[in-house]
């Protein structure tokens, strides 16, 4: 993500603005998922996360050091998992659910939310300003790497949330299940990998283009208003 934004023609000033607005971005939407998730299993009554202080938007609660970087560098990465006790929950399979699309469920709302910020800038901004080019990029990257992440945590592959939300109805020694615990990672970064051929083959980002899919409907409603 800063390697591409590093190879663009822009003057310093406006890489350096564009580079805090995506900083910005990746920390909230990642503190807010994680934080979700937290308070999702804490409403189901499991204190686990709260008691290890991950009930919080304090990034310095939830970001992993490595993952971030690789967030910034490279567009993926990871934040610390939110430590849950699901024997905790009040109904163990329903709550398991709630708490696993709850961190997709805040990245969807931080999408419906960046979008009208977005076009009142764009709409009624002075982009060749310096403080709207911030805020123009602040809420454009705040809608599309909410997107991704929740495109990107909805595949179901251990051990996004999306497995974890289908495997909450499913029994421990389902097929499905064993198979992704074991080689879920290998065929994460398998996706990846494949996802990168793609995109450099065809010039079509597979996840982008799922964003894109998310960010619509909203750009339409909201669309309706300016």
């Amino acid at each position: 993500m800063i390697i591409s934004l590093l190879c663009q023609d822009l003057t310093f000033a406006e890489k350096l603005l564009i580079f805090l607005a995506i900083l910005i971005a990746i920390i909230v939407a990642l503190c807010v998922h994680e934080f979700s998730h937290a308070y999702a299993a804490y409403k189901c009554g499991d204190n686990t996360a709260k008691e290890r202080g991950r009930l919080t938007i304090n990034p310095i609660k939830h970001l992993d050091v490595y993952g971030f970087l690789c967030m910034m560098l490279f567009g993926f990465g990871w934040a610390k998992l939110v430590p849950i006790n699901p024997m905790n929950f009040k109904n163990f399979k329903r709550d398991t659910f709630w708490v696993s699309v709850a961190g997709v469920i805040s990245n969807i709302i931080l999408v419906f939310v960046s979008i009208p910020f977005f076009l009142l800038v764009a709409n009624f901004g002075d982009l060749s300003n310096l403080g709207f080019m911030f805020l123009y990029n602040l809420f454009l990257y705040s809608a599309f790497i909410n997107a991704i992440f929740a495109v990107f945590n909805l595949l179901p592959i251990y051990p996004l949330d999306g497995f974890n939300a289908i495997a909450a109805y499913l029994r421990y020694e389902n097929k499905f299940v064993l198979f992704m615990r074991k080689y879920g990672p290998m065929i994460l970064i398998a996706f990846l990998i494949l996802t990168e051929i793609i995109r450099s083959v065809t010039g079509v980002s597979v996840i982008l283009w799922l964003a894109n899919q998310i960010i619509w409907p909203f750009q339409q409603f909201w669309l309706l208003f300016f």
